[in-house]
């Protein structure tokens, strides 16, 4: 009878040092429950192995993950890393070729929130559908978890994560003694003509504030358009634009920028403060948010980053 105890003793202590691996599946196996940004339930039966990608930021995630060879499906706009342009497209950011995501035989397929009817009609197709919509950098950390998750990729996000928040701890550092006067005013554009700019609420926003900047913006309620009048009024220190047309194709997108009608008289112009920043990495919600928080910091604050 002693000697039964002591086996079960024995087989309970190694359950608790082992964390209980004995009894819960494997993360790289087994049922996996998924809640995704608009609290809809999603079950697996095994982590995901042919996967759709409809977003560019979840492509960049999965190739990140170490699970490109996975992605059988990917929009248009799906172009980094650069193995990425070689997997088949299945349309754009609207109306993607749902006869062509059943055909590829999706295991899983990644959305944003602008494919609202698209996912409903995958649904109704039995193909299981992830929809993400990060508004902040805390949440696209917590959708880089998720889909760690879903793929099976665990410590992978784990890793991703932590990378990104010891980058965004070392710009903080570098920022963290600056007083609000400081802090230059920051006009980030969009699109022109029509201003269209990141107002409150917005990973923008949060971009802007985290590099050491104070954003232009406010009064604007998530993504929005800003007259042109206000810009002028405001008066920004920085001048960021995160677009290229045929204009400002041209390197010395200070010249397109003075050239407009008062424009000339802003500061940001006066003291050759615009800049550029590749609109890959500023709009996508992926873990290369933090490059845009770097870069953004080294033009509002050089001194600090030499």
């Amino acid at each position: 009878m002693k000697r039964r105890i002591t086996a079960g003793i024995a087989v309970l202590l190694l359950l608790l040092v082992s964390g209980c691996s004995l009894l819960a599946p494997s993360p790289e196996s087994g049922e996996l429950n998924l809640v995704d940004d608009f609290g809809r339930e999603v079950s697996l039966e095994e982590p995901a192995q042919r996967i759709i990608s409809l977003v560019p930021s979840s492509t960049e995630i999965l190739f990140a993950l170490g699970v490109g060879d996975r992605v059988v499906g990917a929009s248009e706009y799906c172009n980094y890393p650069a193995e990425a342009q070689a997997i088949t497209r299945v349309g754009g950011f609207d109306g993607p070729n749902l006869e062509l995501i059943a055909s590829l035989n999706p295991d899983l397929v990644f959305a944003a929130s602008l494919h609202k009817e698209a996912v409903e009609a995958m649904e109704g197709m039995g193909i299981a559908v992830l929809a993400l919509d990060p508004q902040s950098i805390g949440e696209i950390s917590g959708n880089i978890r998720l889909m760690a998750k879903a793929v099976g990729r665990e410590e992978a996000g784990n890793t991703l994560i932590e990378d990104l928040e010891e980058r965004l701890a070392k710009v903080a550092e570098k920022v963290s003694a600056l007083k609000e006067g400081d802090r230059p005013l920051v006009f980030f554009e969009g699109w022109y003509p029509g201003i269209s700019t990141a107002g409150e609420g917005t990973f923008i926003d949060e971009v802007i504030t985290l590099a050491g900047g104070k954003n232009l913006a406010w009064g604007i309620s998530r993504w929005g358009n800003i007259q042109e009048e206000e810009v002028l009024a405001r008066n920004p220190d920085f001048i960021i634009h995160g677009y290229l047309d045929e204009i400002l194709k041209d390197p010395d997108t200070m010249v397109h920028f003075a050239n407009r009608d008062g424009w000339a008289e802003i500061k940001a112009i006066k003291e050759n403060q615009v800049f550029f920043i590749d609109p890959d990495v500023i709009n996508r919600t992926s873990h290369r948010i933090v490059s845009a928080v770097e870069a953004i910091a080294k033009m509002l604050h050089p001194d600090l980053f030499e």
